[in-house]
């Protein structure tokens, strides 16, 4: 044992200046993620800002109960959990198709070009999206309905973000849009790191581009991609507060109310018990982020060989 401790002492002075890089992301970490964690207990209370976490009276899972009662939080759990599916299965395999694309091409200059044009809407906020989106869709003189009108495909405009059955679409579809090009980034660096030397003796054995694709560049990336959708079915429970929040509109609320929304409505709210019940619904997201991140890095070790931790 003393062996082992004279060890760990000898790599940390060597490694000293590399260490105190680390000083900054450590202290960030235990005064803006540990240090308000205590805050949870927040959801076990009837929490008075006025006399704060230790004179505030305890309740135990009476929030959750409250907040499980509510019909509007089945609703937008439901909403939640419909958006979020519907951007993993939808959302997910396309930045994987897109970098296997660009792989594909052989123009340095082209490759590139498109690669960089393709990540440019993720440095765009989501307000200035949204603003896109709106103006493009819009019933008045917006750009998609004057083409529809001008083909013949509709008689009159179509209310786009107003309508449940269009406006879901439009919200995969910008999400799409705005992150396929950044999320491509690590598949394609995946597919860089490939012996070069495989795809020759493929070609030299006959085999074509989608076979190549199929037979060498998945696999080779398997391990990211097993890594990302870990991480992606964890936050099943996020619908993307940013993107609903800047879209949402009253006409859509029926479908459009995520779980972040219902969460910043209710601490915004007047009450008295609208932080405790805010912080069980937050508490609740986490918890299911949690257990999902886990149930899935187990699946995925346990299928693929692949996981996380």
């Amino acid at each position: 044992m003393p062996a082992v401790k004279n060890s760990l002492r000898r790599q940390i002075w060597k490694h000293r200046q590399l260490l105190l890089f680390l000083v900054p992301a450590i202290a960030w970490f235990i005064i803006f993620c540990y240090i308000p964690m205590y805050g949870v207990v927040i959801a076990f209370q009837k929490f008075n800002p006025v006399i704060g976490f230790f004179k505030s009276p305890f309740v135990g899972l009476e929030n959750f109960a409250y907040l499980f009662r509510r019909p509007d939080f089945v609703k937008v759990l439901r909403n939640t959990i419909f958006i979020s599916a519907l951007k993993l299965l939808i959302g997910f395999p396309v930045p994987i198709i897109f970098a296997l694309l660009l792989n594909e091409i052989g123009s340095g200059v082209f490759k590139k070009t498109t690669q960089s044009v393709s990540y440019l809407p993720h440095f765009i906020s989501w307000v200035v999206v949204s603003g896109i989106w709106y103006k493009l869709l819009s019933y008045d003189g917006g750009l998609i309905n004057e083409i529809l009108l001008g083909l013949g495909i509709i008689d009159e405009p179509v209310l786009f973000m107003g309508q449940g059955a269009f406006f879901i679409p439009v919200i995969v579809l910008s999400q799409i849009w705005k992150t396929m090009g950044w999320s491509a980034i690590i598949y394609i660096a995946g597919l860089a790191s490939i012996d070069q030397n495989i795809y020759e003796a493929a070609t030299i054995d006959g085999a074509g581009r989608f076979q190549k694709a199929i037979h060498i560049s998945i696999p080779g990336i398997a391990h990211i991609i097993v890594i990302l959708a870990i991480f992606s079915v964890a936050g099943l429970l996020n619908a993307g507060f940013d993107q609903m929040q800047t879209f949402l509109n009253p006409m859509v609320m029926e479908v459009g109310d995520i779980l972040d929304t219902f969460i910043l409505r209710q601490l915004m709210s007047s009450g008295i018990d609208s932080l405790s019940i805010g912080a069980a619904a937050g508490l609740f997201q986490s918890f299911i982020g949690l257990c999902l991140f886990m149930g899935v890095n187990r699946l995925a070790r346990a299928v693929t060989g692949e996981s996380i931790i």
